[in-house]
């Protein structure tokens, strides 16, 4: 029996299918009738029914009085909270955060590399940075933001590339670099600088640079990253004036 065969059969699928209907909620679709649930989730209405009502009396889900749809509850934030809580950096990086932001006047962000995205932990805006939309729990392609990017730099190459080789890396500016080549060429000069800088390339006007932090085995464990609008400052600006702050910070934040 592989090794496979036994996990599939310790996997239990009602689980499965519970998160299931909780994660086809977005932006596109905050609050959906059972019957359009049933279809997104590919189940039958009865089977989509029962799980909505379970998730209902556990507090997950709930149905918007006017309308009448269902939608998620304040309660699937508890989830992200308690990873959050027990994450060992997120509470220990604000104050290398709030100095950084301080000194930068630029947004400031956490971010661990999960597959071919990132996800933002830790955030502190600027007052004078454009709103992308970035919220704690975003997610964006790794390929192409200077976290993303800090981060694949410090694995193997040929790890780095089967995650790439697993990315849509789709053009989301005219300065998105989406090849792969030019990719794994970039990620060993970021490897060699200890930083790597993203100029337009998933935002307009947006000039990223971010270092990454290493566990003991030297290993991408997170990336501290500064954002810019593009209007306040130019790229060799930027990278001149904030890599060795940058690269000193993500050093301390590997020594926690």
């Amino acid at each position: 029996m592989s090794e496979q065969e036994k996990v599939d059969r310790l996997m239990v699928k009602s689980v499965v299918k519970a998160f299931r209907i909780l994660e086809v909620f977005d932006a596109e679709h905050p609050a959906m009738s059972v019957k359009q649930l049933a279809e997104r989730c590919d189940m039958d209405r009865s089977a989509a029914q029962r799980f909505i009502h379970t998730l209902t009396q556990l507090g997950y889900l709930q149905r918007n009085e006017e309308t009448q749809l269902i939608e998620p509850s304040v309660r699937t934030l508890d989830i992200a909270a308690h990873y959050l809580h027990a994450h060992p950096l997120v509470d220990k990086v604000r104050p290398y955060l709030l100095n950084l932001s301080k000194e930068t006047e630029g947004s400031v962000s956490l971010t661990i590399l999960d597959g071919p995205d990132v996800v933002y932990l830790s955030r502190m805006l600027s007052r004078n940075m454009l709103d992308t939309d970035i919220t704690i729990g975003s997610r964006l392609p790794a390929f192409c933001t200077a976290p993303g990017l800090a981060m694949l730099s410090q694995l193997e190459a040929g790890e780095a590339r089967d995650i790439l080789e697993r990315t849509d890396r789709k053009c989301y500016t005219s300065n998105t670099v989406h090849e792969l080549p030019a990719i794994m060429e970039r990620l060993v000069q970021c490897r060699r600088q200890g930083y790597a800088l993203s100029i337009e390339e998933y935002f307009l006007s947006d000039i990223s640079i971010a270092a990454p932090v290493l566990d003991r085995h030297n290993r991408p464990r997170a990336a501290v990253s500064i954002s810019m609008s593009r209007v306040r400052s130019m790229p060799e600006e930027l990278e001149q004036n904030l890599s060795s702050l940058l690269i000193s910070t993500a050093r301390q934040l590997s020594r926690l």
